[in-house]
């Protein structure tokens, strides 16, 4: 099934996420509770997926093998609902599904990006008013979260660029027009390793990318629409902050009618 979207981009901080850290003795946890938690792990519905790459189910959504890929059912709360890709730790991932039937609660669909059990980097995309579409990526690489900017490419070429600085309020103070026309979902996630001295993303960034047909993606620039067939979300990494250097899984979560992972694929890193 496929989406037509149109509407405006709002980037803006989704996440403030702080390390945990352990101290003192390890607390004990009563035997039915350990038993409970045991039980719980062995239930937990997992299949294995394309190139590899193990898919678990999480809240109430259950995974089956169709003809076209891996369908995803149950999907009514975006908080809890969908699907865990784990995979040995890597610098990119790239996920190909048809979605439909976001529109009905307006909830979207959310990905994290976790290098064991601490999230690197997060994306909301949501359904405000009418046709409006809302991007909220987060970055945990410092005390803050990272300032990112967005670029707007057309077959290899930028067409637009724009920096968005993060605000203690988790609000940016830029809006932005978008309209985005998807025949199905293609989003990807790497941790950046640059290859040339030219290269304006430093080491360690997490991007964020969309790829679509020609002309898929279009922004407001100055009352002029600009369009492209690839937009990314790049973080700017800043002095003192933490460079990722790879991951080990991305959560996918959703409330959707239907959603069917058609192809997902990692890169690991040398």
């Amino acid at each position: 099934m496929s989406i037509k979207l149109t509407g405006r981009l709002v980037v803006a901080a989704l996440l403030s996420l702080t390390a945990a850290g352990c101290q003192g003795e390890e607390a004990q946890t009563p035997a039915g509770d350990s038993l409970s938690s045991q039980e719980a792990k062995v239930e937990q519905q997992c299949v294995e997926g394309f190139n590899g790459i193990k898919n678990c189910a999480t809240g109430s959504a259950v995974l089956a093998r169709t003809g076209k890929g891996i369908a995803v059912s149950g999907l009514k709360d975006v908080r809890a609902d969908g699907f865990s890709s784990q995979f040995p730790r890597s610098t990119s991932w790239n996920l190909q599904a048809d979605i439909g039937g976001l529109g009905v609660t307006k909830q979207g669909f959310t990905l994290a990006a976790r290098d064991g059990d601490q999230v690197v980097s997060a994306l909301r995309v949501g359904l405000g008013e009418g046709d409006r579409v809302v991007l909220a990526p987060t970055f945990t690489g410092g005390s803050t979260p990272s300032a990112y900017r967005v670029n707007l490419y057309q077959n290899g070429r930028l067409m637009l660029s724009q920096q968005h600085p993060w605000e203690y309020g988790g609000v940016n103070s830029e809006w932005y027009n978008i309209h985005i026309r998807l025949t199905r979902i293609d989003i990807g996630f790497k941790n950046h390793n640059s290859t040339s001295m030219f290269d304006t993303i430093r080491d360690g960034a997490c991007l964020w990318s969309f790829r679509g047909a020609p002309g898929a993606f279009s922004l407001d620039a100055d009352g002029k629409p600009v369009s492209g067939d690839y937009l990314e979300i790049v973080e700017e990494v800043e002095d003192g902050h933490y460079p990722y250097t790879g991951f080990s899984s991305i959560d996918v979560k959703a409330s959707a009618s239907d959603f069917t992972v058609l192809g997902e694929s990692t890169v690991q890193g040398k």
